[in-house]
Parts: structure tokens; sequence; C-alpha cells
């Protein structure tokens, strides 16, 4: 037999504790900037800057096809070695049988009361990771428009920035200081979990801590980043703690559901994490569920699609009673009213039309050339950090701080480049309301029509007796519209179109680029201009030293794409209206305005470049009706997500598989990518000589030994 062994408990077994939570500072330093372990620095030293900048830089490393495999450089395997696996499958042994014996058969109320346990954790904490970032965000941007109403535009910056420096400096301290694991969203690294491979201190105690803190920080200062991804991170961890009832890391364990500690039902309960973060993300519990199934779980089975179902229905239920209970104590709802919850409600319907297929595809091809743009620069600049930071500990919190500075000035400077613009709206009795036919009224001194609803997006508006010399400083010192002097009169509004979208949280912002029935709120200047800022800003946040995703990010630069070529497609329908209008029916369908709308499309365009960026398909064409709460527009939203796919596919992989391989962290596709059948191979292709043969007792010093020549 082999050497003699003490048999272990297996209900004590806790997997890789050694690897999860030891002290390896060089692993841990892997994970915030990848390639800095190895090779050492002293090797880099030996190259030149200028050899660095070019390697990295060099076409061919990462444009390539979805359906070519990854190349690795002889030093980026030698990086790959440096990660173990998992083994999910439990060893078939006695100790394993004897133990198996003993464990209930066909027992599931403990697994469906963990998954609800984790649905409800995940909801409790997205709550307060969302109530911590709206304070942050309305104290910045609230004392900010005061200070511009009271002061002038430098005290106003001038806040803004140092107050934007201080959240993000403390957010990338944390990060860099305490848990490096909790660099970026975290998203990439769940999925290689869940592919079998091992990474340290991902799913630590102290990394999900700092991931909310980080998170909360860098969302609420105002960078272009958003909470999403790192939700999903922080699901996939719940789902690992509360499974395994145990921390090493506090010292702290339960004897509660200890038959779940096995690497297997671990990797089950990390999937329904990862789902639920998604669930209350989005606020989109079916969402959440095809996105783990589409995009994260290596193994699926109906009785875990069931259950993950369950946990999503408890993490959404748990958020929105979360919301309405904190609407209901600060007096602004009703304790169980969800209606208020969708998180880019469209407000408006609009009719779907066949010929909305043919714009929808001219976003689809345009955000899929644009996701190629936003996925390799996000990889080049990666391999730029890696290279020229990796060796620096704390410089590397000097490169989010720079760019909040920078950022946050072009946000307070770039918008007084434009003027003050009329709008189709009014102010009456305190509300605004919008449309030609107030307009109108309000020349006439007519109060607005009494079944118009009033608008529900307020604007960043300018002061009406300021508005012919251009400037965009509220007299309010609030977001809402100027109200006149008399509370019945009628007065027209004033606003600042790129004040609007980015004077505001991202959230916020989509909010008004998919809002409908506002066809010119914007115009192809301001959009144009956002849009450059904004990419080139979540581009450099991606992957550094904070904690934040880049789900918001997707969203709002396809709305800003989707709503250009609705704005188009609306002059187009100006010009020739005519000939569009006899493509539709009688009656109402016959104004081409009906279905043509730039709100509309500016949704199609958010799925788009979502899905040439991480290539989701069934997941993200879910999510975005349930987001939206518009079904009618989910055809044109399919056409635009699959044309975006089929054009990112042709260039290069998907931003997540992308970083894993910067990273060089072993990923395993879920089919093989051959020029010809892998049926047409011979066993013999796979084979070696002279063959090794292990005895059937042996002593595990000379097993160890055969494995050690192999290698």
């Amino acid at each position: 037999m082999m050497g003699a062994v003490e048999p272990v408990n297996f209900t004590d077994y806790i997997e890789f504790e050694h690897s999860e939570d030891g002290e390896n500072p060089c692993e841990e330093e892997t994970l915030l900037f990848p390639g800095s372990h190895v090779p050492s620095a002293a090797s880099h030293e030996d190259r030149s800057i200028f050899r660095m900048l070019t390697d990295i830089w060099k076409p061919g490393s990462d444009a390539e096809s979805s359906r070519v495999n990854h190349t690795f450089s002889p030093e980026e395997k030698r990086k790959l070695d440096v990660f173990e696996s998992i083994d999910y499958f439990a060893p078939n042994s006695a100790v394993y049988r004897k133990w198996l014996a003993r464990q209930p058969h066909r027992r599931f109320w403990d697994r469906w009361a963990m998954m609800g346990f984790i649905g409800i954790s995940t909801g409790l904490v997205a709550y307060s990771l969302y109530a911590v970032i709206g304070f942050f965000a309305e104290f910045k941007y609230g004392v900010t428009r005061w200070l511009l109403l009271h002061t002038n535009l430098f005290v106003a910056w001038l806040f803004n920035t140092v107050v934007s420096l201080l959240l993000v400096a403390a957010s990338s301290v944390l990060v860099v200081g305490y848990a490096p694991a909790a660099v970026s969203s975290g998203v990439p690294e769940v999925m290689a979990y869940l592919n079998g491979v091992l990474l340290p201190k991902v799913f630590n105690i102290f990394t999900v801590a700092v991931k909310f803190a980080s998170c909360s920080l860098a969302v609420g200062a105002g960078l272009p980043v958003g909470p999403e991804g790192p939700m999903i991170h922080i699901g996939a961890a719940l789902g690992a703690a509360l499974s395994q009832g145990h921390s090493t890391t506090l010292g702290w364990t339960t004897s509660i559901f200890k038959r779940f500690r096995n690497p297997r039902d671990k990797r089950d309960f990390v999937t329904a994490g990862v789902a639920v973060g998604v669930a209350t993300a989005f606020n989109a519990p079916i969402g959440g569920l095809l996105f783990a199934f589409e995009e994260v779980a290596s193994f699926w089975q109906h009785s875990l699609g069931w259950q993950i179902f369950f946990a999503c229905m408890c993490a959404t239920l748990t958020l929105n009673l979360s919301r309405s209970a904190g609407k209901a104590l600060l007096h602004t709802g009703s304790f169980g009213w969800f209606n208020q919850d969708v998180v880019f409600e469209a407000g408006l319907e609009v009719s779907a039309h066949i010929l909305a297929v043919v714009p929808a595809a001219v976003v689809g091809l345009l955000c899929g050339v644009l996701g190629i743009g936003f996925t390799l620069l996000n990889v080049k600049i990666a391999r730029l950090r890696d290279a020229t930071l990796s060796k620096y500990k704390w410089r590397r919190c000097i490169e989010p701080c720079v760019l909040v500075v920078i950022y946050v000035t072009g946000t307070m400077l770039l918008p007084r480049m434009f003027p003050c613009t009329p709008t189709h709206c009014v102010t009456y009795n305190n509300e605004v309301y919008c449309g030609i036919q107030n307009v109108t009224a309000a020349t006439e001194g007519l109060a607005p029509p009494p079944d118009t609803p009033p608008l529900q997006l307020p604007l960043y508006t300018c002061s009406s007796g300021k508005a012919e010399n251009g400037t965009w400083i509220p007299s309010t010192g609030t977001i809402t519209p100027d109200s006149p002097e008399a509370s019945n009169a009628t007065a027209v509004v004033f606003y600042n179109e790129l004040a609007t979208l980015m004077l505001n949280t991202g959230d916020e912002t989509i909010k008004h680029l998919v809002s409908r029935g506002a066809h010119r709120r914007f115009g192809y200047e301001s959009l144009l201009v956002m849009f450059a800022w904004y990419f080139l800003g979540a581009a450099v946040a991606a992957g550094s030293a904070i904690s934040s995703g880049l789900f918001v990010p997707m969203l709002m630069m396809g709305s800003i794409t989707g709503r250009l070529v609705g704005l188009a497609t609306t002059d187009i329908a100006d010009r020739y209206g005519q000939l569009l209008s006899r493509w539709t029916t009688a009656g109402a369908l016959s104004n081409p305005w009906s279905w043509i709308d730039p709100g509309a499309f500016a949704l199609v365009g958010a799925g788009a470049f979502m899905g040439s960026v991480t290539r989701l398909t069934i997941a993200l064409a879910v999510i975005m009706v349930e987001i939206s709460d518009d079904v009618h527009m989910l055809l044109p939203v399919l056409v635009g997500i699959m044309v975006a796919k089929w054009v990112a596919d042709a260039a290069c992989h998907s931003l997540y598989h992308a970083l894993l391989e910067v990273k060089c962290v072993p990923f395993l596709m879920p089919e093989p990518v051959s020029r010809f059948s892998l049926d047409l191979l011979p066993v013999k292709t796979v084979m070696r000589s002279p063959v090794v043969c292990l005895e059937l007792c042996m002593k595990v010093s000379k097993a160890g030994y055969i494995e050690l020549i192999q290698i």
C-alpha cells in the first residue's frame, strides 16, 4: 500500500485553506497588476522602457478573432504555472465513501434554505451599497450646485475636485494597502474560479469589506465607473462564505451546513452568488439567472437552475422591500410599492415598426466597432500599467487620483462651451411640462392642458434671466428647472445640454438618454463631446487601483451611440416623412415620429455596446427589457445585440476573457477552437513515450518523483 497516512474526517475538510487565505504577497500582487511577480523586478530593469512600450502596443497580440486561441509567450506561460486548479469531483476513495454513507440522501431543504439566505444577504448588502453611494453623490453634487449659485465657478470646481480626490484616494489606499484582490470589478476572477482556477484571497472577508468601501467611495466620487461589477464579486463571495460556515481569516467556524464544505457544493453556491449579484445590480432576477448560465457557470443542471432562480427572487424582493422601507421612513413613498424601482424606465411606450430594425442594425454595427476599440484600449492600458507600475506599490494610488482631477475638471469646464438652450418645456404651478402645445400655451399666457403629464426627469437648467449670455448657473441651486414668480404663470425653460449629461450620476444621465418624447433634448455636439470624454475616462479608470465596474460605462456609451443614430433617424424622418408614412398603417401610426424616438434607440445602443464588450446575448436581452420595462423594443434590441456581437467577434475576445489573458490566468473555453475537427486526430496525438505506469501499491514519495521527472 501507499505510505501510511492518517485518515482525515471528510466533514472537517476545508478546501485549499492554505491557498485562499495564505499570506503570500507575490500571489496577492498578481490580482492587482498581473505579472508583477514573474518575472522579478530585476528582469524589468534589464529591459528599456522603449522596448516595453513597443511590445505592449505591438499589433496582433490582443486584436484577434474570438474564434482564435490566444497564443501565450514563453514568459506568459511561466506565469500560468503559478496558479493551482480545483478538483470539483470528489475523490472516490474509501474515506470518501465512508463519509458519504453518513450523509443524508436526497435531502434538499437545507440547500434551498442556503440559497434563500444568500439572496437575502446579497439584497441587504446591495441596498446598503447603493445608499452609501447615493449619500456621497448627493452631498458632492448638491454642495457643488449650491456653490455655483452663491459663489463662482472656481470655488465650485475647487470643492468638487477636492472632495472627489479625497474619496478616490481613500478608495485606492484601501485596495492597495489592505486588499489587493479587491481591485477592479472582480468579474474575471470569479469566472476563473468557476472555471476551475484557484486565485488567492478572492473570497476573503477583508476583500469583501474593502470591495464594498472602495466601490462606494469611487462611484460616489463621480468617476466614470459603476457598482454592478463589484456587486457580482460581492455576491459570489457571500455565496462562498455563507455556504461554508467558517472563516479562516477570523478564526470562526460553525457546525451548521457542514456538509457543504466541499469544492462541488461551494462552486454551486458561488454560481448562485454571481446570479443574485446581477439580479440586485440591475433589479433583474431573470437576467441574473441567465447571466450565470451564459457567462460564468461551467456546470449546470435543472435543479441548480431552480435553486438559483429562487435565490434571485429572494434577492430582488429584499432589495425592493428595503428601498420601499427607506422611502417610507423618509416620507418619500409608501412601504411595499415597487412601481418606482425600474432602473431605466422609459416612461413613454413607443410602437415598434419593421423599419426600426434598420437603424437598430446600424446601432449594432457602430457599437460593435466602438466596443472593439474600447476592449483593445482597456487591454493595452492594462499591459502598460503592468509594465510601468507593477514594481511600485503605493505609486499605484497616484493614477486614479490624477484621473479624477482631470475628469472632474473637464466636467466642470466643458459645459461652459455650450450655451443655454430653450426647450419645449414650461413651468406651471412649480411643475415642468414638455411638448410643443405647452410652449404655444405659454406664449399665449395659457396653462398647459390638464391631461399633460409633468416631466419626470429634471434638467440642469439655466437662469431664465441669464439665458442670453450663455451661463448655465441655476437660480435655485438645484437641478430642477426654474419656477416663475407667480405660481400659476408659465415660462419657457432653458437648460445646458452638456451640463445635464456631465453633472449627474451615471444612472441619472442614462435616464436622460433613454427618456422618450424628447427627440431633440440633446444635440449632436453635446452627445459627441460627452461620448469622447466618457470613453477615455472609463478606459483609463477600468483596472486602476480602485474597486469599480464597467457596466454603467458600457450602458452610458451605448446609450449615447444609440441616441446619435436615433437623432439622425429623426432628421431623416423630418425631411422624408411623407415617404416613410407610406410604410405605416393608417391612424395613429401614420406619423413616422410614432416609432422613431432617440430614447428608444438609446436603449438599443446600451444593449449593443454591452454585447460587443461582454459578448452576452440571451441574458443581456432579458436584462435590457427588465431594466427598461419596455418589451415593445425587444426585436430592435435583439438585432442590435447580435450585430454588435458578430462585429466584435471578428476582431477581439470579450473584455473579461482578454483580461484573464493579460493576467495569464488559465481559462478553458467552452468549445475547442481548431481549424479542423478534433475527431480526425488519432489518440497518439496526445500520447507520449515512454509510457509511465503507476504500481497498484507504491509509496507517495515515489509517485511524486515520477510526476516531477515528467514535468
